[in-house]
């Protein structure tokens, strides 16, 4: 499955929408779930809700207008962690708003969590966790923020990202 269309649209939507830094503001994104979103349980395939994710946090980039900039200046923005909890199923033709919000950052990541609704009912939420490379280096999204002007603090740390930081400190200490 793919998204080339959406991609596509977006690509397109992103040459005349300009947007307004706010990062803290949160976007919205809307799909409807077609029959090449579905799995064998007729309902959308788990892999969308993550690839709509990555529209919804694209999307932000292009609303706070560091879209272009990033792809001009080498700027990378890279999904390092993501997790997410279903509450209901998507049928098929539903209409997915999703919205992304920046809750925090640290000097590596940015935490963002996503919603997933339908008919204004919670369907799905989950966190993503990215880094912002330039020149191959992870680059802070206070220093990132500062380059295209812009000074802004994060704030404080829900306590889902806070206990999400622990879960993936847990795994990655498990692992070494």
């Amino acid at each position: 499955m793919n998204l080339y269309g959406r991609l596509f649209l977006f690509s397109l939507k992103s040459l005349v929408q300009k947007g307004d830094f706010k990062p803290l503001v949160t976007i919205n994104s809307n799909f409807r779930v077609w029959p090449h979103d579905m799995d064998i349980n007729i309902h959308l395939t788990a892999a969308r809700y993550f690839s709509f994710g990555d529209l919804g946090r694209m999307g932000w980039l292009r609303q706070n207008g560091l879209l272009a900039s990033f792809f001009k200046q080498g700027y990378r923005a890279v999904l390092n962690a993501q997790e997410l909890t279903y509450i209901r199923e998507f049928k098929p033709f539903s209409r997915v708003n999703l919205e992304v919000e920046l809750k925090c950052w640290d000097d590596k990541y940015g935490y963002f969590e996503q919603r997933f609704y339908c008919k204004g009912k919670l369907y799905a939420v989950g966190h993503a966790r990215m880094a912002i490379l330039h020149k191959a280096k992870v680059i802070s999204y206070s220093t990132v923020f500062s380059r295209f002007g812009h000074a802004v603090q994060s704030p404080v740390e829900t306590e889902a990202i806070r206990d999400w930081k622990e879960t993936l400190s847990a795994k990655k200490n498990h692992f070494s």
